[in-house]
């Protein structure tokens, strides 16, 4: 998770090879009209600096042909370097850029396959909506993008009212993953429709 780990990834599958990459995962709504679950199939990347790159057009239409029955949303994707973990970042963050969701990894990606060369897409699914805030406990728990279990545990037994709020993240985050196993199903067989 975050910019620098998902392109030091990238750096390191291009070196084993790869000609083409796509990005798959969550994202957060910023508009209240996206609600978890949602395909989001962005038609380009919108960076910190407010620089757009668009993805791979070819590849784009491949894939939101194939999964047109999931009314996938195309608007530009916003990254962001950290978590938004309030409405109110989110609120910002769409002020500012005017894209309806983010992540904090697919323009980074972006703007380095554009560098390489190479063609890029994302397919991400939406995980919280405008108005979830992330629980403090998952945010002290964080390790870089990865969530130690044991700070995690200690936090929500320092702070119990917290459960349900992680609970409800934990639902809305598996409706994401059952929109993301759908696409994939479709896709797999294809190979992705790579380019």
């Amino acid at each position: 998770m975050g910019p620098e780990r998902s392109v030091a990834a990238a750096v390191a599958l291009r070196r084993q090879g790869i000609d083409a990459l796509l990005n798959w995962g969550c994202a957060a709504a910023l508009s209240p009209g996206l609600s978890p679950g949602r395909l989001l199939l962005p038609r380009a990347f919108i960076l910190p600096d407010r620089s757009k790159i668009p993805c791979d057009t070819v590849w784009w239409h491949r894939l939101t042909d194939r999964l047109a029955d999931l009314a996938p949303v195309t608007i530009p994707l916003a990254s962001s370097e950290t978590v938004l973990a309030s409405p109110a970042a989110k609120r910002t963050l769409r002020r500012e850029t005017g894209a309806q969701a983010a992540d904090m990894e697919s323009a980074f990606l972006a703007h380095w396959c554009r560098e390489q060369g190479i063609p890029f897409v994302a397919v991400r699914a939406v995980a919280d909506d405008a108005g979830t805030s992330i629980p403090a406990a998952v945010l002290a728990a964080d390790r870089h993008g990865d969530i130690d279990p044991i700070r995690l545990l200690f936090q929500l037994l320092r702070h119990p009212g917290q459960i349900g709020p992680l609970w409800h993240l934990g639902r809305r985050f598996r409706l994401a993953r059952d929109t993301l196993t759908t696409a994939a199903a479709r896709l797999l067989p294809e190979t992705f429709l790579v380019p």
